[in-house]
């Protein structure tokens, strides 16, 4: 059976503020961007943090376990997760944007999703350490909806771990709710040079 292993035990939030500066057109030095612009942007980067809500969740799996599917080719085991920050930022932005306060809406929008990378890279270093303690090489990460991985592959993901255990759903369409939220792989080989492999193995 599956192993859960659950998640990081502390997830620390780091938000990318020049990432979202220079998705809004900024890609000019801090000092000559809009002052009322960067205010925005750092106030809501604040209010992001007060907003999320970082859960993951993750289980290890053996070969025999594994779907017949090239994206687990060779590994010995496999760590499945998810991770997300939570329904309340998703809100904060809906009810932004009906006011009318678009710019902001977008900017905090915008924050989430550095937010669930942020969860994502943790949970993903966790895991890669967790592997070498089973004496095994992690390789690279790899989500449902990257190509050679149809994101249908969300429905195996769904199936073994209890997502609503962190609040996700799995919608008819293999999106997930909260939309700020992010499932991987990874597999664990025996062999170093297979993990190293730039294509997923």
């Amino acid at each position: 059976m599956p192993r859960l292993i659950g998640g990081p035990p502390d997830i620390a939030i780091s938000l990318e503020v020049r990432r979202v500066l220079v998705r809004l057109g900024y890609r000019k030095p801090a000092r000559d961007i809009d002052p009322g612009i960067r205010l925005i942007v750092y106030e809501e980067a604040e209010n992001a943090k007060k907003l999320v809500r970082p859960r993951v969740l993750a289980a290890i799996l053996d070969s025999a376990e594994l779907p017949d599917h090239p994206i687990f080719r060779n590994a010995e085991k496999a760590a499945l997760c998810l991770c997300t920050i939570g329904p309340e930022l998703e809100g904060t932005v809906a009810r932004l944007m009906s006011g009318g306060d678009m710019l902001r809406g977008f900017v905090l929008d915008w924050l989430g999703s550095e937010a669930v990378a942020c969860v994502s890279k943790q949970a993903e270093a966790w895991l890669k350490k967790h592997g070498r303690a089973l004496g095994l090489w992690p390789g690279k990460s790899f989500a449902p909806g990257y190509k050679g991985w149809d994101v249908s592959g969300q429905k195996f993901i769904f199936s073994v771990l209890p997502a609503k255990e962190i609040g996700v759903r799995l919608t008819e369409s293999f999106m997930m709710n909260p939309r700020k939220s992010y499932s991987f792989r990874i597999n664990y080989f025996k062999d170093e040079a297979a993990a190293t492999k730039r294509k997923p193995a």
